[in-house]
């Protein structure tokens, strides 16, 4: 079983990392190229895409969205970690793993609601049409997007739930899995 759960993390994290981060990285990437040429166009040229200025946000905003679940599998997010640090300094290590399986949990809770109360909103926006504010761009594979980033980090909240019960339980899991990516600022 737990060979089973192994491999299938390896298939979801690989396509987490490979797949949606470098689609999300190449969708921030062209985003960034289409608002350098607007301001080319604005300031030099005096013309500009009427629907560029939309475009630039909203591609900018799904690529964020589609990150989210690459940012939840590396464990990379912000965290204010003096408390924890504090905490596991005076020996609480496992009060800690109890708080980081509370967190897990809760991602996975908001992660689902999202996505589920996300995909009906989707389908709406299809039905009825919706579009940005020029008018030309579709609302609905943005709001896709961020359904897409909340369902996958749902889903690898729910392995690194595991690894943290497991974690608690003295069996770690997933031994090759990122446990933090600390990041200081």
């Amino acid at each position: 079983m737990n060979l089973l759960l192994d491999n299938t993390y390896k298939c979801i994290g690989w396509f987490v990392e490979n797949i949606i981060g470098n689609c999300a990285a190449l969708v921030m990437f062209l985003a960034t190229g289409l608002a350098i040429l607007e301001i080319f166009r604005r300031y030099i040229l005096g013309v500009t895409f009427e629907w560029g200025q939309d475009a630039v946000s909203y591609f900018m905003i799904s690529a964020m969205f589609l990150y989210f679940c690459v940012t939840q599998y590396k464990r990379s997010h912000l965290a204010m970690r003096a408390a924890i640090d504090a905490l596991n300094n005076k020996g609480f290590t496992r009060f800690t793993q109890i708080l980081r399986i509370l967190t897990s949990a809760l991602t996975i809770y908001i992660g689902a609601n999202f996505a589920m109360w996300g995909i009906p909103i989707v389908e709406r926006s299809a039905m009825m049409g919706r579009k940005s504010q020029s008018m030309i761009l579709d609302i609905w594979p943005f709001q896709l997007c961020l359904v897409i980033g909340f369902g996958l980090m749902t889903v690898v909240g729910i392995f690194q739930l595991y690894q943290d019960i497991q974690q608690l339980r003295g069996k770690p899991v997933f031994k090759w899995a990122p446990e933090e990516e600390e990041i200081d600022i």
